[in-house]
């Protein structure tokens, strides 16, 4: 087993089978992301930012504030506020503060946020059919399984 990931790292053998799936899960991983950003690169979008577009469509018309969106990611980051900023520059995002406490900033997404998922909603069909080719359903769900089991205790 491995075969491929130790091709992929250029190494002999692995120190021990956690060390195998701590590898296997971080290059998929990357590869994934990878991916992602491809689908989004041709409008300028990175894959945090398609992330924050989501979100903030799912919670139309309210909105979020920025700690909300953050715990949200898929990637826990401390810039959440520079990825806002640039979507907001874009004129993807809105934000304004809250009525019920000044404090807190708003961010929604606009006409022009859920146009542009819109636009990028094939590219990522197409990103989700290539891994359908690689992995059947119920590989999918397995997998699913495995990382969850992963993280549980940390959600």
């Amino acid at each position: 087993m491995g075969e491929i990931l130790k091709k992929r790292l250029k190494m002999s053998k692995f120190e021990s089978p956690i060390q195998e799936a701590i590898l296997g899960v971080m290059v998929a991983s990357s590869y994934l992301r990878s991916e992602v950003d491809k689908a989004g690169s041709p409008f300028g979008i990175s894959g945090e930012q398609y992330n924050i577009l989501r979100i903030l469509k799912g919670v139309t018309p309210e909105g979020h504030a920025c700690g909300e969106i953050g715990n949200r990611m898929l990637d826990r980051s401390p810039d959440i506020t520079r990825r806002i900023d640039a979507l907001e520059k874009l004129g993807l995002v809105e934000r304004k503060r809250s009525e019920q406490d000044r404090r807190v900033v708003i961010t929604k997404i606009t006409e022009k946020g859920l146009a542009m998922l819109e636009q990028l909603t094939p590219g990522f069909q197409s990103y989700e059919s290539k891994l359908q080719e690689k992995l059947t359903n119920e590989e999918c769900c397995e997998l699913a399984r495995l990382c969850e089991k992963l993280f549980e205790a940390d959600v």
